[in-house]
């Protein structure tokens, strides 16, 4: 084995694999323009012209460019890397052969060093000739990888102009073109294999439902029923205000929802192949069990992939995504977004902002991108990258962390233990997505110390085993979250807060934060008239459940203070301290 100045220390294989990476991408993005074009044929064969028409003709043409750009830039980036690694592969050939002319010379090293003990003269020039042979080889190469250097952030640039270019039009903060205006009424356009239905403005509900006993599959707008001919797609048109979408379980159909500006809620239990394009307003979607693209677009969403290898993207604002089942790909794009992959291998993907990114179970991969990220690699052998700014990452012994990542790994807690005094009840849907919350409550030293004091809680709770304190996490339709004396938690895990902005997971653990204290016997529920006027009225434990200030001794002529008796680490701003969330200020 070569030493020193003759060992390389490169690591060519690494090249070859990014060179792929870009050569798949390419194979991506290689006819994606024609693909373009054949979707808009069908449109304008139905007859648009006018104004909007030619703008999206103009969009139309910008996008293939731009795909074609992309598809050249990958192209030139995977040939650069694989001249790379031919050109290190080419110097540690010529470094074996400079390091055999020496190697039978008396010396030791180990790796990066070595020193020679030559015996006369003769094995001294030998020694001093083979190093500068060894030094002009990688002088050469250095040559080499420097210009590939220079052409790959060159390439770099080029894309992140595309990508600049396109990136408020990907989030949904604008079109890209001169959308045509929503219709005064309902229309319904037949054409290429799809039944449109444009729904016009207001705030509709459309039913996408398949006749069991006839198969006949109809769109239902506002209690109107539209029929789809045998084997066409659906696609909705929502418009504008604020629709809600549901696709029926027997809905045997492809549905694609374009939602246009509004909060718009699309709830999805087929097994069929969702998109979902949620445009302007806080949306939330429920993709169903097939293979869904989602994208939020601007504002504040919610997406929850459900079954399926899943595309979720949040877009612009601060959103919440999970992908639940399956092999997803989980994107929070711009915004302070919370991220979970749940079951599955999963591609978990920050994007700019402080964001937190989970993996949930199985193998995952994990992004942070920009910003300050909070990665929890949970189960699984995971792989985190860092990206910029300052990360921190949580995660197994096995677990790989790459980039500039803070490392802290925590023994965690397997919740086949916790199943003996947590339950979940509800769909499948919903005990899938609670179940996923607890597991990042596993992987966070934080949610460890929660599950952890529940289940003293409960193991020293009952007689003989009898009667033991359990706590059961039931599914909630309302637009809020209770806890109740008996350990039983209401949930509702779409719950963003009501401005507050917060993920739903500390919604519930502010919930578990109440439970520990009816457990403990620690609820205080005397009406807090305290420093913080806004909260005036509100029972002091739910201010203890925050973590903030409470007459803990009901003797206003002592100063507030935090509930002594319930630890900061049991509160839902503890958990916030933990994700990087912004810490609440009141309950109310």
């Amino acid at each position: 084995m070569a030493l020193g100045i003759w060992r390389l220390g490169e690591d060519a294989p690494d090249l070859d694999a990014a060179a792929a990476g870009w050569e798949d991408l390419d194979g991506l993005l290689a006819g994606s323009g024609d693909r373009v074009n054949e979707g808009a044929r069908s449109v304008y064969a139905a007859g648009w012209e006018g104004a909007t028409a030619d703008s999206y003709a103009g969009h139309r043409q910008r996008i293939v460019a731009s795909l074609d750009t992309a598809s050249e830039i990958a192209r030139n980036a995977a040939r650069v890397l694989r001249d790379g690694a031919g050109s290190v592969r080419a110097a540690e050939s010529q470094l074996d052969a400079s390091w055999a002319k020496v190697a039978g010379i008396r010396h030791f090293g180990l790796l990066g060093w070595v020193t020679f003990y030559p015996a006369d003269d003769a094995e001294e020039k030998r020694v001093k000739d083979a190093e500068a042979e060894a030094t002009q080889i990688r002088s050469a190469l250095d040559g080499e990888l420097g210009r590939c250097d220079a052409a790959l952030k060159e390439l770099t640039g080029q894309w992140e102009a595309i990508a600049a270019t396109w990136q408020r039009v990907a989030s949904g903060q604008e079109d890209g073109f001169d959308v045509p205006a929503g219709a005064d009424g309902v229309g319904v356009l037949n054409v290429g294999g799809q039944t449109i239905v444009n729904t016009g403005s207001g705030d509709d509900r459309v039913t996408v439902w398949t006749n069991p006993a006839t198969g006949v599959t109809f769109v239902i707008v506002n209690g109107v029923p539209y029929r789809v001919p045998v084997g066409q797609t659906v696609v909705v048109r929502a418009g504008d205000g604020n629709d809600t979408i549901t696709v029926s379980s027997s809905a045997d159909v492809d549905v694609t929802v374009v939602g246009g500006e509004g909060n718009d809620t699309v709830r999805s239990t087929s097994d069929g192949d969702t998109t979902v394009l949620g445009g302007d307003g806080q949306d939330s979607v429920d993709a169903g069990g097939g293979d869904s693209y989602v994208s939020g677009g601007a504002d504040r969403d919610y997406l929850d992939g459900e079954g399926g290898d899943d595309q979720l993207y949040g877009g612009h604002g601060d959103d919440t995504v999970y992908g639940t089942d399956g092999d997803d790909t989980v994107a929070g794009g711009e915004g302070k977004d919370y991220l979970e992959g749940a079951r599955g291998d999963d591609l978990v993907l920050g994007g700019a902002g402080d964001d937190v990114v989970s993996g949930g179970r199985d193998d995952d991969t994990l992004v942070g991108g920009a910003g300050d990220d909070v990665a929890y690699a949970g189960r699984g052998d995971d792989t985190t990258y860092g990206g910029s700014g300052s990360d921190t990452a949580y995660g197994e012994d096995g677990d790989t962390h790459a980039g500039d990542v803070e490392t802290r790994t925590r023994v965690r807690i397997e919740l086949d233990d916790l199943s003996d005094f947590i339950r979940i009840e509800g769909s499948p849907e919903f005990v899938a997505r609670t179940q996923a919350d607890l597991d990042l409550l596993a992987a966070s030293p934080t949610g460890q110390e929660m599950l952890a004091r529940l289940k003293a809680e409960h193991d020293d709770s009952g007689f003989l085993g009898i009667g033991r304190d359990t706590v059961t996490i039931r599914e909630l339709g309302e637009d809020n979250n209770y806890a109740h004396e008996d350990g039983t938690i209401e949930y509702n895990p779409h719950r963003q807060g009501s401005g507050e902005g917060r993920p739903p997971i500390a919604g519930l653990y502010h919930e578990m934060a109440h439970i520990y204290d009816f457990f403990s016997e620690n609820f205080d529920g005397t009406p807090y008239d305290g420093d913080a006027t806004v909260d005036h009225g509100v029972a002091q434990g739910e201010r203890t459940a925050v973590g903030l200030p409470v007459d803990h001794d009901h003797d206003p002529s002592t100063p507030e203070r935090v509930d002594p008796d319930h630890p900061a680490v049991l509160t839902e701003n503890g958990l916030r301290d933990e994700l990087g969330w912004d810490r609440r200020e009141s309950y109310s």
